[in-house]
């Protein structure tokens, strides 16, 4: 007699799209969560970036002035604390999300 060797029986293509199916379901919440604190370091990177420009430009014109930005559908709010010059923050926030700051301080 001949054996089929054409191809896959079901029972073989049932379990392998079952092994298939279980690992996805490991990788992809994983996958999910990587990917949102990818964006959160986003944001606090463009954060850094506006916090530098700011105190930059308030280094070289001697005006602590309060900015605000947008910046793809976050706004960034640099605010001088302590009396002027002494702590710079920026915080931001994406609507429906809680705000987060990033500040520097003359001490350090």
């Amino acid at each position: 007699m001949y054996k089929n060797t054409k191809g896959f029986s079901l029972p073989e293509t049932l379990i392998a799209f079952s092994c298939i199916l279980m690992i996805a379901g490991v990788f992809i919440p994983f996958l999910i969560d990587y990917a949102s604190q990818l964006q959160r370091l986003q944001y606090e990177v463009e954060a850094l970036k506006f916090l530098e420009e700011g105190v930059e430009k308030a280094i070289v014109s001697h005006e602590y002035e309060d900015h605000t930005r947008m910046y793809k559908g976050v706004r960034y709010e640099l605010d001088w604390k302590g009396g002027g010059n002494e702590e710079a923050c920026v915080q931001y926030h994406k609507r429906g999300a809680d705000p987060h700051e990033v500040c520097i301080s003359k001490a350090e």
